[in-house]
């Protein structure tokens, strides 16, 4: 018997390694985090642009671009003075070595990119979070949408 509990719990906690990281936050799914890796490692903006002109350009925003957008978006608001209290420390560091006005320029298509992302139509991650059990996530993207200003 006890063999048997401590496979069930081995299987119980390889599933749920597996399972994913998925909450209405913008770096509380696998996406945004797993883009936070690659916007670090680079030395330029290049990784922000793309997330953000991949999701204006697209006929439809696959989730995890739209997760992209919502984290790119949130970089360009702090880099605007009004960061979110959980942008992750190693995104925080990153952005101290850019600069600023560069980021800022960026705000315009952020803000486009993000209409799309709100936009049922043209957004699987809206779809997702429109089905369902009640959550924060479009209350959290306007918020942002106000941190990036006109």
């Amino acid at each position: 018997m006890k063999r048997i509990a401590t496979a069930l719990a081995a299987i119980s906690i390889s599933v749920s390694a597996l399972a994913g990281a998925w909450g209405d936050g913008s770096f509380e799914n696998d996406d945004a985090l797993d883009w936070v890796s690659q916007c670090t490692q680079s030395a330029c903006l290049d990784t922000i642009s793309a997330a953000l002109n991949n999701a204006i350009k697209a006929k439809f925003i696959e989730a995890s671009e739209g997760a992209v957008v919502i984290a790119a978006s949130e970089v360009i608001a702090a880099a605007a003075g009004k960061p979110s209290p959980s942008l992750p420390p190693e995104l925080s560091n990153w952005l101290k070595k850019q600069p600023p006005a560069k980021l800022l320029e960026l705000a315009p298509k952020a803000r486009l990119a993000l209409a799309r992302v709100r936009d049922p139509k043209a957004s699987e991650l809206n779809q997702l979070w429109s089905e369902g059990k009640k959550n924060e996530w479009t209350k959290r993207v306007q918020e942002l949408e106000g941190r990036l200003g006109n």
